[in-house]
């Protein structure tokens, strides 16, 4: 091809692209993709006013625990404003702008008239919360200031409770349905208790001066929330969005119609260039067929190292879940190691803090091992300490774990210990599954136990710490050593853990 031909095509190519171009350019107006976005800003608007009243009523009838759900909708409603409101300042009309405009007045208006309704309410809420449990405690006031008065003072007393009761009653009544008749009563009432506070004690006559105040805001914040939600609800919002979807839509009729004569050129135009790129398109048939070929290899390719990244990957993921296994258990006998049990003990004695329960630990370190060592080897010492591991758990609940520390040094944790002889039960079928290791790959063994147990129990429990428990058990068992009690329990009672001092003194004498 001659350079002439080549600068002929060229030309012809740029004639054409600037005839697409200008009648491209001449139907932009018709933005349909602004068109659209302006509707679902519409829409999107509308639906948060709907949501915005939905969680204001919820917040009033408490379903809404703050004020979030309330504030929420208000930075995307202002955000769409916004867009809306530069939508209109490019309208060939100004209806647009005249129904935004009387839009945002609106919702300014509703969100004052919101922020009002949050203050009163919380105010109101306030009241709500404190009048029900305030008025148990006045009760309970009464009940005890009425049982060291004379009976004729008592009398002024009960009656004081039955007009209580009443007021209960109506406030909470009121609260629900706000009927005029039932404040009138209650503000009587309130009244009434006012001018007979003199004749009640102190403390009463203090406590029921508040109890009447919350009575009163109530009341009061009870009236001005209704009437703050029926002009939030009467807010004209709603027809507002309306008006300016239909001041839009009759934008986007006009300009349309403007551009229906342009629009056809170019369809027109553009079916005219299909034609041309048809006659081109059969020379480009091979070059696709090979671009899709090379495609295929890439996938296949692509694929086969997606896989290899797979297995990799699940290989790394089995290594680190091991290596997450070994840091906390033991690899012997797979039971958890020290560092997982001083963990495990202390949440125990954190949430025996909260829950005001005993947390016992016993240190269990086991008689004749030595011995199983020195005569069969460490083979079957291991053989022993494994099957220790597997009887001692299988008569434990399932919230109690069984740790190794080391060696033949293995400790009990139990959590929330219901009552002394339930500790010792556990620790005495501990010995009993320890002593019960007769045979081990053929040889005959003879092992038992030395028991330690200290607990610590609620919040002096807490600032007892999990090494200083441990170290106590441990030191009982030391203990119990020297006095060559043999296989024995013997309990280290600390922090005024009555009820285990009482089972320590038990087994001694046992013993």
């Amino acid at each position: 091809m001659t350079i002439w031909r080549r600068l002929g095509f060229a030309l012809l190519f740029a004639f054409l692209l600037t005839v697409l171009l200008l009648l491209f350019h001449r139907t932009q107006s018709i933005n349909l993709e602004e068109q659209e976005r302006i509707t679902i800003g519409v829409r999107e608007l509308r639906e948060f006013d709907a949501e915005w009243n939905v969680n204001i009523l919820k917040s009033r009838t408490g379903l809404n625990l703050d004020y979030d759900p309330v504030t929420r909708p208000l930075r995307h409603m202002r955000d769409l404003l916004k867009q809306l409101e530069q939508a209109a300042k490019q309208a060939k009309t100004g209806s647009p702008r005249q129904a935004v405009g009387k839009l945002k007045t609106a919702l300014n208006e509703k969100e004052a008239m919101v922020e009002r309704f949050k203050s009163q309410h919380a105010i109101l809420r306030n009241s709500l919360l404190y009048f029900p449990n305030a008025t148990e405690s006045f009760k309970g006031l009464l009940s005890d200031t009425a049982a060291t008065l004379p009976p004729a003072k008592a009398q002024l007393l009960y009656a004081l409770d039955i007009h209580i009761n009443s007021l209960l009653s109506d406030t909470l009544r009121f609260n629900l349905n706000p009927d005029p008749q039932v404040g009138e009563r209650i503000i009587a009432l309130v009244t009434q208790l006012s001018q007979q506070k003199e004749n009640y004690p102190a403390a009463v006559a203090e406590a029921l001066e508040q109890l009447t105040l919350h009575a009163q805001a109530i009341v009061r914040q009870r009236v001005v929330e209704d009437s703050l939600l029926n002009r939030i609800s009467s807010a004209p919002t709603a027809r507002l969005l309306n008006d300016l979807a239909d001041a839009f839509n009759r934008e986007f009729d006009i300009v349309t119609r403007q551009k229906q004569t342009d629009r056809i050129y170019l369809f027109s135009y553009s079916g005219f260039l299909l034609l041309l790129l048809a006659v081109l398109a059969w020379r480009l048939v091979k070059s696709y067929q090979m671009v899709a070929q090379m495609n295929r290899r890439l996938l296949s390719a692509n694929e086969l190292l997606e896989q290899r990244v797979a297995e990799r990957t699940a290989e790394l993921e089995a290594q680190s879940a091991r290596l997450a296994e070994l840091a906390t258990h033991d690899g012997l006998t797979g039971l958890i190691n020290c560092g997982q049990l001083m963990t495990l003990l202390g949440r125990a004695l954190l949430r025996a803090e909260r829950r005001s329960s005993i947390v016992v630990v016993m240190f269990i370190d086991l008689d004749g091992f030595k011995a199983v060592n020195d005569t069969f080897g460490h083979a079957t010492g291991d053989l022993v300490l494994k099957e220790v591991a597997r009887r001692v758990p299988a008569h434990l609940r399932q919230e109690d774990s069984l740790a190794r520390l080391g060696g033949d040094e293995f400790v009990i944790l139990l959590e929330e210990a219901g009552t002394r002889e339930g500790a010792i039960r556990v620790a005495q079928e501990a010995l009993r599954q320890i002593e019960s290791v007769t045979e081990v790959a053929g040889h005959k063994v003879h092992i038992s136990a030395s028991i330690g147990i200290s607990s610590a129990q609620g919040r002096i429990g807490a600032s007892y710490s999990a090494d200083a428990l441990l170290d106590e058990a441990g030191v009982a068992v030391v203990h119990g050593s020297a006095f060559g009690l043999g296989p024995y329990i013997r309990i280290a009672y600390a922090l005024g853990d009555d009820s285990l001092r009482q089972a320590c003194e038990a087994i001694q004498r046992f013993c």
